[in-house]
């Protein structure tokens, strides 16, 4: 019983701002994917880029 409790939550999607059902929900998680990747690069390449300033 609870193996199958986890496995009913262990995985959720909340796309809301990208998906107003004038796209796929596939172009959806992509331009989602995108941005977050996006986002994380720039906080990575600001983090490294303080670290070699401290260097």
């Amino acid at each position: 019983m609870e193996k199958s409790k986890n496995q009913k939550n262990k995985v959720r999607f909340v796309v809301v701002r990208e998906f107003s059902g004038e796209k796929s929900m596939r172009e959806a998680f992509e331009q989602l994917i995108e941005r977050q990747t996006c986002e994380h690069f720039e906080e990575w390449r600001h983090q490294r880029e303080m670290a070699e300033k401290a260097a």
